[in-house]
């Protein structure tokens, strides 16, 4: 047992911290694995960017309204956010903005009464009253289509009969490319009506085609207008109406995307052809079937919107190569957005995703094995697999062989050790741990799981989880009858198991309890952090549920002598990386075997009841009033999180009353 506690300071020139968020509506976000939407105003309609996933420019674009949609009031995220918040009163110009007018005058929809619905949990649906008029603005991303529809259906609700125009304001000022930081591209923006597909196309180029998109509407006799315009491509795009007492009518718009302007235009054109209410049918039906019924409102609402925004934000299709990636976040409202981190997908999208999708589960380890594996355990990555941002950490290598375990488990689909880059990731393994291993018997780390250097190398949870991992490769040396990989695999994780308990226990306040990190030669330190928690080690099967140990150290995590440790309301467990109550930590203590009931009970009321982000899980919230703090649109941290809800549903939690 160790037994020289110590508490190292940080260099604060060495950490890369969260920016804190201010107060402020969030918008609406919605996508598929083509296009990602994620900043349509809840007042106005406005879409703000387009987002869209590009292997040759390693990350995200966007196709927005302003040359700096991100970093201007209303970014929610990022290190040049200045901490303004979504939904502030000097947001952007967005991309496309909805109208209604009666004559000459245009009614002010960011003044009028709006109603917000979700059609399936994740298609919204906006509706304002004004001047005896109702207009609805729903919009679909279609599953399987490489764009996504806008429909505006009018009502009058007038005594008399009422002309009116309703359509889309466009204003495409820039194209903007989003890694961590989003910053605006220097190309060419051409737009020109296409009589032959019926729409608007639209290109930026660089010298060749970087990114085209079109927009069409599906009525005929539509009203187009491109005035000319110094700083960016606008245009006018509606329909007329004349509406009798009682009736509505609708105006649909349909946006495709593609490498270039033809390949946008024509999807246009097969857009149209399939009509809105098919796209739209076929989508809700796709939601509908893989929705999660737990039979409380609220808490199906939080779990699915999470489990939907983790599934399309967390992974996607690249608009160039039509490779699926995965990334931390498609949203640039996220402070790191567009990079994979290993550990946030393989730890935690990857739970949702197999609640929703295995087959994408299956294509996101895919990328993992084929990209990711380039370099295991590194801090961050390209989607092409190259390194962003340098530094080991010990739980994102360890996260490869836990994760493939969790997908055998889940789905039985063993083919997907058949996979080339699965088996050679396999026959690896023992190589690349062997380069790691120090002069004792547990593994360094560089970075902790909130990237930051850790006081220690020797980290309990990261060498927990590689003790997790080396148990699930045992069974799949097993499974695939390698009786040498399996041994080695059994007898290293013995002796890591040994090392864990005799180097890693410590006395604390409340008896032994396991450290957060350790030198190996009796000097430790206590702390904890949600992004690999010790609450999860009987999880891991590291321990029994009922060892003292591990309840010493959960009743610490939850105590004042956790300075990290957040009371309210919203309360939980933070972090020195990101202060105030991580919702992370409250599906850590939903998972967690061996944490009191009321602890869980406290955990799924904080996750049932908080505003997040909108309704989609942050990094931090505040503990008051449980709107989002840090880490807006966190989108593989939804899934870890919806997945969790589901648990403990399942484990017999009853929802709270």
């Amino acid at each position: 047992m160790s037994d020289q506690q110590s508490r190292p300071t940080q260099n604060p020139s060495l950490l890369t911290p969260s920016p804190t968020l201010a107060e402020g509506p969030p918008p609406l976000a919605t996508g598929n694995e083509w296009v990602a939407l994620p900043a349509i105003d809840g007042a106005t309609g406005g879409v703000r960017t387009m987002e869209v996933l590009s292997m040759r420019a390693l990350g995200s674009l966007g196709v927005a309204g302003s040359p700096d949609p991100w970093a201007a009031p209303g970014h929610s995220g990022g290190p040049a956010a200045g901490g303004e918040s979504p939904g502030s009163a000097s947001e952007p110009p967005p991309l496309l903005r909805p109208f209604l007018r009666v004559g000459d005058e245009a009614v002010a929809l960011g003044e009028a009464p709006v109603q917000v619905a979700w059609l399936a949990d994740w298609v919204p649906r906006l509706a304002w009253e004004a001047e005896g008029l109702r207009l609805e603005a729903t919009y679909c991303a279609p599953i399987g289509h490489r764009g996504w529809a806008l429909q505006l259906a009018v009502t009058n609700g007038r005594p008399s009969a009422v002309e009116v125009a309703v359509g889309v304001e466009g204003r495409w000022a820039s194209l903007v490319y989003s890694l961590f930081r989003s910053r605006p591209m220097p190309v060419t923006r051409t737009c020109q009506p296409d009589p032959w597909t019926g729409s608007l196309a639209l290109e930026a180029a660089a010298g060749w085609p970087v990114l085209g998109w079109a927009i069409g509407a599906a009525e005929a006799a539509p009203i187009l207008e491109v005035p000319p315009s110094a700083d960016s491509v606008q245009f006018t795009l509606g329909r007329s109406l004349t509406l009798a007492p009682g009736a509505t009518e609708a105006a649909t718009f349909f946006v495709g995307v593609a490498p270039e302007l033809d390949g946008a235009r024509t999807t246009v054109v097969d857009l149209r052809r399939r009509g809105w209410d098919r796209l739209l049918e076929e989508t809700l039906a796709w939601l509908e079937r893989r929705r999660q019924v737990l039979g409380d409102e609220a808490l199906e609402e939080v779990v699915n919107r999470n489990l939907f925004f983790s599934h399309f934000f967390a992974c996607g299709r690249t608009i160039d190569t039509e490779a699926w990636v995965a990334v931390t976040s498609r949203s640039p409202r996220y402070y790191v957005s567009a990079a994979y981190w290993a550990r946030d997908t393989l730890l935690w999208s990857l739970p949702g995703l197999l609640l929703v999708e295995p087959a994408t589960a299956r294509e996101v380890l895919r990328f993992a094995f084929r990209s990711g594996w380039k370099h295991p355990g590194m801090h961050a990555q390209y989607i092409t697999g190259a390194v962003l941002y340098p530094g080991f950490e010990l739980d994102e290598l360890a996260a490869y062989p836990v994760a493939l375990g969790r997908y055998l488990e889940a789905t039985g689909d063993g083919t997907l050790l058949d996979e080339p880059e699965v088996r050679a990731a396999l026959r690896a393994f023992p190589a690349v741990l062997e380069e790691l291993a120090g002069p004792g018997p547990l593994y360094p780390t560089f970075l902790d799981p909130s990237d930051d250097p850790p006081p220690y190398p020797y980290l309990t949870y990261a060498n927990a989880l590689l003790w997790r991992g080396l148990r699930e490769l045992e069974a799949i040396y097993d499974r695939l009858d390698d009786a040498p990989l399996a041994a080695w695999a059994q007898e290293t994780a013995a002796r890591l198991h040994q090392a864990i308990q005799a180097t890693c226990v410590v006395d604390g306040p409340f008896g032994p309890m396991f450290a957060w990190a350790v030198d190996g030669q009796g000097a430790f330190t206590l702390y904890d952090n949600p992004p690999g928690s010790l609450q999860l080690l009987g999880t891991l099967g590291l321990c029994p549920p009922d060892d003292p140990v591990l309840v010493n150290t959960i009743r610490w995590v939850h105590s004042r002598e956790n300075p990290y440790w957040y009371p309210g309301p919203f309360g939980e467990a933070g972090s020195s990386h990101a202060p105030n109550p991580w919702p992370l930590a409250a599906a850590n203590t939903l998972l967690a075997a061996g944490a009191p009931p009321e602890l869980k009970g406290h955990a799924l009321n904080l996750l049932r009841k908080a505003p997040l982000d909108g309704g989609f899980v942050c990094e931090t919230i505040d503990p008051e009033t449980g709107r989002a703090r840090s880490g807006a649109a966190f989108a593989t941290a939804a899934g870890y999180v919806a997945a969790a809800l589901v648990h403990a549903w399942r484990a017999g939690m009853a929802p709270p009353r």
